[in-house]
């Protein structure tokens, strides 16, 4: 499988007007261009992490609208940990109310961005015994070296956020909820309607997710009328998605069809349960829709040519 990875770039004051619009025209429809033209396929295979996940099925609301339904340059889509449904956004919701997006918005105006400190600072208070007090106790108190650990060390690698784009993102779906209501957001000139996508759906989430609970990223099946599996991975945010195949199973899963009449718990009453990583049910369910097996090919060509040596230049950036 060819994969193309997009990262954010790690937006400055003077990104501070770059709308959710840009995202996803500049951003995923651009992604999705530029994989087509490299790979040759008429059709691409789309992944979408958390925010990413979100701003994914927007655009799949989006492109039915702009190229047709039958007519999106994508031939089936993952979410993983995502939410579209923000009624019970999780333990966040502590922090999303009128006033303190409100506060945020103008805080946000004066610097052009959400520092990636504060966001992080949010979700560390979220689970503070774990990710707070583990740490004062064992470092400060016992006087130990903490372990090293790459996933906490990806975990404090923070990403700000543009001014515009992050206040429309809490007030249009955190605080109104509109991603879920039919044409109740226009987004780069088309009304969104998730009802429209029909490519089919894979979905992962992660049994101890504390930023996009579990329970609530399925609503996702309710609102996308597509052929869609769901994926309960034990483990969080992280490690329920970073989760190779090992021997002997550091983990498991839960899988099964989902359906918009399917409420969560009764859904993972019925599911399979499953030791090990759910990537393999996925690569079970992707690679017959990924068609014949052709030759490996360099990444870059004429038309697109290296910028650099991966990891690239955007993560040198401050």
């Amino acid at each position: 499988l060819d994969v193309y990875i997009t990262s954010w770039k790690n937006p400055d004051a003077s990104m501070r007007e770059v709308r959710f619009d840009d995202y996803l025209v500049e951003g995923i429809s651009a992604i999705v261009r530029v994989a087509r033209e490299c790979s040759g396929a008429e059709r691409v295979h789309a992944v979408g992490y958390c925010i990413g996940g979100t701003a994914l099925a927007t655009w799949m609301a989006w492109a039915a609208r702009h190229y047709g339904e039958d007519a999106v340059p994508v031939r089936d889509w993952t979410l993983f940990t995502t939410l579209v449904d923000f009624h019970k956004p999780g333990d966040i919701e502590v922090f999303i109310d009128e006033e303190s997006v409100a506060h945020l918005s103008e805080q946000m105006k004066e610097k052009g961005y959400l520092d990636g400190k504060d966001m992080a600072a949010s979700f560390r208070l979220l689970r503070s015994n774990s990710l707070i007090w583990h740490y004062v106790v064992h470092g400060w108190l016992y006087g130990e070296s903490p372990a090293p650990f790459d996933v906490l060390y990806w975990n404090m690698d923070t990403t700000r956020m543009p001014a515009a784009m992050h206040a429309w993102y809490l007030r249009e779906l955190y605080l109104n909820n509109r991603l879920v209501q039919p044409d109740a957001l226009v987004v780069a000139g088309e009304p969104i309607d998730l009802r429209r996508i029909r490519q089919p759906l894979y979905v992962v989430a992660a049994e101890d997710d504390h930023i996009a609970p579990w329970a609530q990223t399925f609503h996702t099946v309710h609102h996308v009328a597509a052929d869609k599996r769901f994926v309960l991975s034990s483990s969080g945010h992280i490690l329920g998605i970073v989760n190779p195949p090992v021997t002997p199973p550091r983990r498991h899963y839960r899988v099964a069809t989902a359906h918009r009449a399917d409420r969560a718990p009764l859904w993972r009453e019925r599911a399979a349960l499953r030791e090990g990583s759910w990537w393999e049910d996925w690569m079970a369910w992707l690679k017959p829709r990924a068609g014949e097996l052709v030759a490996a090919r360099p990444a870059a060509d004429e038309r697109h040519p290296a910028l650099g040596d991966a990891p690239g230049t955007y993560v040198l950036e401050a």
